[in-house]
């Protein structure tokens, strides 16, 4: 199973807490989408979320997993709770290839919500171990300067 991580579960070493057969296959990018951050309908989570916005790019880690693993993620990402849901997804990786891929983003978010102090790190040791494009690296640094 495939699945695309663009944010704080870009650190392998954090995705396979929950997911230990995950394995890389490549970088690639979301079009048309662009990180941000939200709060769960509920209030009770902030986290990533993709937000549409034309001509955006979100970089991230293609993964493959097995679907218990897939499974425990989402016990972990609280699906049943509505936190976080599935997305279905094409992804163009840095050789030119379109990929189709899963990923999460938050359904309904009540509102913009800072990056959680948790994610930073992971998210920024993922992007620079993966060697996401430096311009996109930069750019993660500015969103998260200071939190």
């Amino acid at each position: 199973m495939n699945y695309f991580a663009y944010a704080n579960l870009m650190d392998i070493d954090l995705i396979h807490g929950v997911a230990p057969s995950a394995k890389a296959l490549s970088i690639a990018c979301l079009r048309d989408y662009e990180l941000s951050f939200g709060t769960t309908t509920d209030g009770a989570y902030n986290g990533a979320r993709l937000a549409p916005v034309k001509g955006a790019e979100t970089w991230g880690v293609h993964y493959e997993l097995s679907e218990s693993d897939m499974a425990a993620m989402d016990k972990s990402a609280g699906t049943d709770k509505g936190h976080w849901a599935h997305k279905s997804i094409l992804l163009h990786t840095a050789d030119g290839e379109v990929v189709a891929s899963t990923t999460y983003d938050m359904p309904n978010p009540s509102g913009p919500a800072g990056a959680p102090a948790h994610y930073v790190e992971p998210l920024l040791k993922g992007a620079r171990a993966n060697k996401l494009p430096p311009a996109y690296i930069a750019k993660l640094e500015k969103l998260l300067k200071g939190v």
